[in-house]
């Protein structure tokens, strides 16, 4: 009888934790919400740390402070200790950046940009015998690829991780030549890394080196700030290219007016001048009209998981090629008159593929393909001006808040998939490195 006695307790208790397990995943469900076993919750991090005695060191002296602050935030739980020199001097503030650059020797914002290839050996000798020098691992060049050149003779590895067009500070036919050759051999050796964060950048570098970068997304992360929905309306992301902008928005209203739009769109910096991440997640999405192929913007947006609404690509082909509306996809283009054509030629291996640099039709569409849009799930692409109006006033809350989750869930698989591509990388730097980070 006793041990009939505790096996019906035992059974009780355990129906009585069932019930409870089910009314709690139905209300998850009821809420849009479905939690998986092993899944982080409130953005919690899937960090390994894999240096955990002594930290591996990375120098970097970057000229945005948007994919150095990425960077940090994903590598420093994995136990990477950067060393930030940044020369981002209109926007360090923002990050408390600043300091870095005053203690640099011989280069600062002004001149490292376009290097005096004279001066890579004096830096060198500058910094021979500096005791914090002596403790990095590796260099890290991400916004100004080829900065990384005066780094080279250090003998210590090269993270080339571009999140723009790499020739940067390297225009006109001669010096991008010598700086294709200079990455070209970096390539060829194993303890350096040749990447790009986005998939575009990683076609352009090999269109004219043959070089195959590793495509490694941001993944800009912001702990504990996720979509909410609280504040209703939608908002439409910063736009550095007025003219084509202005004409966007303008024609958005006139259509507005026409159909009575009901739903508020208002800009980013308009509503909030410096917003705080918390304050984009709070509305129902928020559209991008793309004025550049990658902007962090993007992926601090997706990784937050607010619904982004993005034009189709037959639309942003059309808007490219007859309306010049993504200006900085060329640095020609950001600076002047539309291109017509490289200042070199392609690598042998790439004879049949167009070159990016021009603005033929079939450039424009072969190119296109490759932006940041196009290549992540559950975006929500209008077709057209009328077609955008219809869905910022049709996609019901519901409707939203399964695309939110679709994009956490994406989220979350990703952030492993790139931990471990990180983890391999750095593995590999340390090997090759004479201070045995461990």
């Amino acid at each position: 009888m006793k041990n009939q006695a505790i096996t019906v307790f035992a059974l009780i208790v355990l129906f009585g934790f069932l019930i409870v397990c089910h009314q709690t995943l139905f209300e998850n469900i009821q809420m849009g919400t479905k939690w998986f076993i092993n899944e982080p919750r409130d953005n919690q991090t899937s960090a390994v740390l894999v240096f955990k005695e002594k930290p591996l060191v990375i120098w970097t002296t970057d000229f945005h402070i948007g994919p150095i602050r990425d960077l940090k935030t994903f590598l420093n739980p994995m136990g990477v200790r950067f060393i930030d020199k940044n020369l981002d001097y209109l926007r360090c503030a923002r990050t408390h950046t600043c300091e870095g650059m005053k203690t640099l020797k011989l280069i600062n914002p002004h001149n490292a940009q376009n290097l005096n290839y004279s001066w890579i050996p004096k830096f060198y000798q500058l910094y021979a015998n500096d005791t914090e020098m002596d403790s990095v691992d590796a260099f890290g060049c991400f916004h100004l690829p080829a900065v990384c050149e005066l780094y080279e003779p250090f003998n210590k590895s090269l993270i080339i991780l571009s999140t723009i067009r790499y020739e940067l500070g390297r225009f006109g036919k001669e010096r991008w030549t010598r700086w294709n050759e200079n990455l070209i051999r970096y390539a060829a050796n194993p303890k350096n890394l040749i990447a790009a964060n986005n998939l575009y950048d990683v076609n352009y570098i090999k269109y004219f080196t043959g070089i195959e970068p590793v495509w490694l997304p941001s993944f800009s992360n912001h702990p504990n700030v996720t979509y909410n929905h609280s504040r209703g309306g939608f908002l439409i992301a910063h736009n550095t290219n007025p003219g084509f902008f202005n004409n966007f928005i303008q024609q958005y209203w006139k259509l507005c007016a026409i159909k009575n739009c009901t739903v508020g769109l208002r800009e980013v910096y308009g509503l909030y001048g410096n917003y705080k991440y918390s304050d984009i997640v709070a509305h129902q999405g928020i559209v991008h009209v793309p004025y550049q192929v990658s902007v962090m913007s993007f992926f601090e947006h997706y990784r937050m998981a607010i619904p982004i609404f993005a034009p189709s690509l037959e639309l942003l082909i059309q808007w490219e090629w007859k309306h010049w509306a993504m200006r900085e996809r060329t640095w020609q283009g950001a600076h002047g008159p539309q291109p017509v054509g490289s200042a070199i030629k392609p690598h042998p291996s790439q004879q049949s593929v167009p070159d990016p640099n021009c603005y033929k039709e079939e450039t424009v569409r072969y190119w296109v393909k490759f932006c940041d849009y196009y290549q992540f799930p559950h975006i929500i692409y209008y077709d057209s001006l009328e077609h955008l109006i219809t869905l910022l006033h049709t996609t019901t809350t519901e409707e939203l808040i399964r695309v939110s989750e679709k994009m956490r869930l994406f989220n979350f698989g990703e952030e492993k998939r790139l931990r471990q591509k990180w983890r391999d990388i750095l593995l590999n730097i340390a090997k090759h490195s004479t201070n045995d980070p461990h």
